[in-house]
């Protein structure tokens, strides 16, 4: 797991004008939270979070001369240019177990997919809890075995003991169907979606012709 240092300042003055001044200015709006700490709103220089996003990143923030440790929590970005617009960071504890989010990677090549069949990753991360510094960059999963029909549970990955998996562990995070069965899902789906129109002057003709019948 990396750790890196990082530098923010305090900030008194909140709001989305604030915000936008930031910006403009070249900086971060950001807040720090946890359950031992009060919300804190800061100031943070995007320079010093170049590379170091990636994964499930320990910071040492410095903060008005003290340190503390945090991860980030949410990172919000312009759809357009990709730029930082608010990052969230959460305190967390070194000897606290916490619950986070690893990504899945698959390894080897599946010998059913050699025998003609589709592979279909249904789950891409599984949540775990440990200690922060126990937390894997990603957790791999050897599908080299898993032939057509055949699926591999969270059940089947190989997990560190110092890790605690919160994932059910009857989910199937990877499966290999035939390709034939792809195509009587897709026809199943359009016939699902498929609504017959109502014909229009229908239900009013069959109305008219009832009173016909009424008044003879």
């Amino acid at each position: 797991m990396e750790r890196y240092n990082l530098k923010a300042e305090l900030r008194a003055e909140t709001g989305k004008g604030v915000a936008r001044r930031l910006r403009r200015e070249g900086f971060v709006p950001a807040v720090v939270y946890g359950k031992t700490r009060d919300s804190q709103a800061l100031t943070i220089n995007p320079e010093d979070l170049k590379h170091k996003m990636s994964g499930n990143a320990i910071f040492d923030m410095t903060l008005d001369g003290d340190q503390e440790t945090v991860m980030i929590k949410e990172v919000q970005k312009n759809p357009i240019s990709g730029d930082i617009l608010h990052i969230d960071f959460h305190h967390i504890s070194m000897d606290e177990k916490i619950t986070i989010s690893v990504p899945l990677n698959l390894t080897g090549n599946a010998v059913g997919v050699a025998d003609g069949g589709v592979l279909q990753q249904l789950l891409r991360e599984i949540e775990v809890e440990c200690l922060p510094l126990n937390i894997p960059e990603e957790i791999e999963l050897d599908i080299s075995a898993l032939e057509v029909g055949n699926s591999l549970l969270v059940n089947d990955i190989d997990i560190p003991e110092d890790i605690d998996v919160v994932t059910p562990l009857d989910e199937a995070v990877v499966t290999v169907v035939v390709p034939t069965e792809l195509v009587e899902e897709e026809v199943e789906e359009e016939d699902d979606e498929f609504m017959e129109p109502e014909v229009i002057g229908e239900e009013d003709a069959e109305e008219e012709t009832a009173e016909e019948e009424d008044e003879e």
